[in-house]
């Protein structure tokens, strides 16, 4: 069985969910184990200005298809197409577009699938979104809306949550507070702003926009001159630096495995009394945070980001909180720059040859794999970097004690060292002096070489450059 929000489903072979952002989902097996694909999509917002057109990450969450189970009477012939993807994938010859381009196919031909079950229905509903961002201004009704879609209200609500994800309701607030921020920006009086975009009271109009955007209108027409904290594993006040603002404090309070618990709550609690000191008008917080979320909140509104493993994502959410979107711009297009740059700098200096990267920490290696997170996507896809033998290809990393790490063949080997006590110093330096480890290609070549915390550095523009300067700097001159 498989609980999706509340739905309980049964599940059997051959089967297809579609699964929106932030869906709650349990899963009760009966057997030992169960095999499946997952195939994730990211949205971008593409406009143009100007005559010029621009792609930036979307926040938005799309629903291209039915949330929750898609009735499929030929649900086999979809899922060996998925198979098919996956193994295209593994082949490197057939490269990221041949996959791309399938894998974009796949989803167009299952939504003209999915469209031609309920064909007159979903035409109605698209009618009667067209007529949402018509009179969004103006009081519309929900029987004026199931009367366009040519349904009843229940059937039209029912329609209209299953093809969207949300109520009408809910898709009609969403044009409104979009259509606010715009308003926002010129510093009109939030009642006429809340007037303008159908709101009727402007306290039920804030509430909702602090409830989507996480800040209130008026902090967010002042948001270029926020005094900001972060509380943050992810280095978030590297992005807004990056920006061209300082945070005010900034707070990681994830636990060290060094400390004990009380040890711990000590160091929580100094760090939230400096963050209290420093009186912030807004807080930025990630999801391990989450467990402060009540105390941080009593000291500033606090917002707390969705986790993603797209550092482009983060930084222009951050950016859009406070103000500085045309920052955030400046900073994709410079950082594509340097991409580009730095790839056709390796591609010459490097060539085929191969690099891996290893943390050693708390007495154990791990090893960084080509998906999944920042310094991955960075030097595996955006530089071209070939992995060495042992760098997992389809995970974002294996971890390995001392004595299990399997021998394995890289022409550059670059190591992080973290939290590295006496005792493990010792061990690792024996790891350095074994048999095994002397004979692999880097050791040989004296290509081995020790860097900052790169997989820290990686979520945020600053620490993406200087982890590109240091790869040109080692390999642009050989």
């Amino acid at each position: 069985m498989v609980r999706i929000h509340n739905d309980m489903v049964t599940l059997s072979p051959n089967q297809i969910f579609f699964l929106k952002p932030s869906t709650e989902m349990e899963v009760m097996l009966e057997s030992d184990y169960v095999d499946y694909y997952l195939l994730t999509l990211r949205s971008v917002t593409v406009t143009r200005q100007r005559g010029e057109w621009s792609c930036q990450p979307s926040l938005d969450s799309v629903s291209v298809l039915p949330s929750g189970k898609l009735l499929l009477p030929t649900a086999k012939i979809w899922l060996e197409r998925v198979e098919q993807l996956h193994a295209t994938s593994r082949l490197s010859s057939d490269g990221a577009h041949e996959v791309q381009r399938q894998f974009q196919m796949f989803f167009q031909d299952l939504q003209q699938e999915l469209a031609g079950q309920g064909e007159a229905a979903g035409n109605g509903i698209d009618q009667s979104i067209g007529y949402m961002y018509k009179h969004y201004s103006e009081k519309i009704k929900l029987d004026t809306l199931a009367e366009i879609a040519g349904l009843t209200e229940t059937s039209y609500s029912r329609s209209f949550k299953k093809a969207k994800g949300v109520t009408p309701v809910q898709y009609l607030n969403q044009i409104r507070i979009e259509s606010s921020k715009a308003l926002l920006k010129r510093e009109l009086p939030i009642q006429d702003v809340a007037a303008s975009v159908g709101f009727g009271n402007e306290f039920y109009f804030s509430r909702m926009f602090k409830r989507t955007i996480g800040l209130s209108p008026t902090i967010y027409m002042k948001r270029k001159q926020l005094r900001v904290g972060v509380a943050s594993c992810y280095r978030y006040q590297e992005n807004l630096r990056t920006l061209g603002t300082e945070a005010l404090y900034e707070m990681n309070g994830y636990t060290i495995k060094q400390l004990t618990a009380e040890e711990h709550r000590s160091f929580v609690q100094v760090q939230l009394d400096a963050l209290r000191e420093a009186k912030p008008d807004m807080i930025l917080s990630d999801y391990r945070h989450l467990p402060f979320y009540d105390r941080l909140k009593d000291i500033a509104p606090t917002i707390c980001l969705d986790f993603t493993m797209d550092w482009r994502q983060n930084h222009w959410r951050i950016a859009e909180l406070i103000g500085r979107e045309q920052e955030a711009r400046y900073n994709f297009d410079q950082m594509e720059l340097k991409v580009n740059y730095t790839r056709e700098v390796l591609a010459h200096a490097i060539g085929k040859e191969t690099l891996s990267i290893l943390r050693f920490y708390y007495g154990k290696i791990r090893m960084y794999g080509m998906i999944d997170h920042p310094l991955n996507h960075l030097l595996y896809k955006e530089l071209g970097l070939k992995p060495g033998s042992c760098v997992p290809q389809h995970e974002r990393s294996k971890e390995f004690t001392l004595a299990q790490v399997p021998p394995f063949e890289t022409d550059h080997l670059l190591i992080y060292k973290q939290y590295v006590s006496p005792q493990e110093e010792a061990a690792f330096s024996a790891l350095l002096a074994s048999d095994a480890w002397s004979t692999m290609k880097a050791v040989r070549n004296d290509q081995i070489r020790f860097t900052p915390n790169w997989i820290g550095m990686s979520w945020s523009p600053t620490g993406l450059n200087e982890i590109m300067d240091y790869l040109l700097d080692a390999y642009g001159s050989e």
